[in-house]
């Protein structure tokens, strides 16, 4: 299969280790493979660069080609007469004058620029790197520059990357199939995508961060933002959290049901009748919270 008809296939054989996609990159690991970068073959670049490249795609979790830039991509889809949206798929119209009868059209995606000098501005010890409007990719959405503080690790690479970029020039002048194979040479099972996956991951299991704030930094509409925090289980473990402080306190039949027999032992002796009051009076009130509990 070409790597045309392949762009955008959601099928597993697309990743030939999917199991890397499970696991975080951490400063640990991220700090492991920033120090490869010095020793593998670069292809002429400089480790600067590259180690700011890898640095942007780290925090950021953008997109290749908004980091990187591309050229304009053709891509082939289902033609939309043939086969219109909501429609099952059914025969190829043969005479169909859009796709010549093949059932498929190409389409060509407009370039990107990536980052060029004038995306990014420093103020205040902070790093503000702009992607944003039309440089959004995939029907993502944002508005808002990411800002990064000179004090995380490895951002002074992106800062010094940015003073020695000329004014108009982009901040990485490498195509992606280079970066790419950088990327290979510096663990044959890693790739620059990985850092997408790794952020979104991180956010979707962050219950500090909102539905909003994870589409506006990474550019991802809001179902495809909702799928992660799905799969990193936070609505599960936020709904457990609320059933937890709901029922937690209520006790259960069984418990009541306990102390009902302790009651009728307390019934025969004359002695202990007031503490029989007392007991039965908060049998009483247990059931009368499960029942109002129960109710609501």
């Amino acid at each position: 299969m070409s790597a045309l008809n392949r762009r955008g296939s959601p099928y597993p054989h697309r990743y030939k280790y999917p199991e890397q996609r499970k696991v975080l990159i951490d400063l640990v690991v991220f700090r492991n493979l920033m120090d490869r970068v010095e020793v593998v073959d670069r292809h002429g670049y400089s480790a600067q660069m590259i180690q700011a490249a890898h640095a942007v795609f780290f925090w950021t979790g953008w997109r290749a080609s908004e980091i990187l830039g591309r050229k304009a991509v053709g891509y082939r889809v289902d033609c939309p007469l043939c086969f219109p949206k909501g429609v099952k798929r059914g025969a190829i119209n043969a005479s169909c004058s859009t796709c010549g009868g093949t059932g498929r059209i190409t389409v060509i995606g407009r370039p990107h620029p990536g980052i060029v000098r004038e995306d990014i501005e420093y103020r205040d010890g902070f790093l503000l790197v702009r992607s944003v409007d039309q440089n959004v990719l995939k029907h993502g959405k944002r508005e808002e520059p990411y800002f990064m503080h000179e004090s995380q690790p490895y951002v002074n690479t992106i800062k010094a990357q940015w003073e020695g970029t000329p004014p108009g020039k982009r901040l990485f002048p490498i195509s992606r199939i280079t970066f790419w194979r950088i990327c290979k040479a510096i663990d044959p099972k890693f790739t620059m995508h990985f850092y997408r996956h790794n952020r979104t991951t991180e956010l979707s299991g962050d219950e500090e961060v909102s539905l909003n704030e994870i589409c506006s930094q990474l550019g991802v509409t809001p179902q495809t933002a909702a799928d992660y925090m799905a799969r990193a289980g936070r609505f599960a473990k936020k709904l457990g959290e609320h059933m937890r402080k709901k029922y937690g306190s209520v006790p259960s039949l069984t418990a009541v049901e306990e102390l009902e027999a302790a009651a009728r032992k307390l019934e025969g002796d004359p002695g202990r009748a007031e503490e029989l009051k007392e007991l039965r009076a908060f049998i009483a009130s247990l059931s009368q919270t499960y029942t109002a509990t129960e109710v609501k």
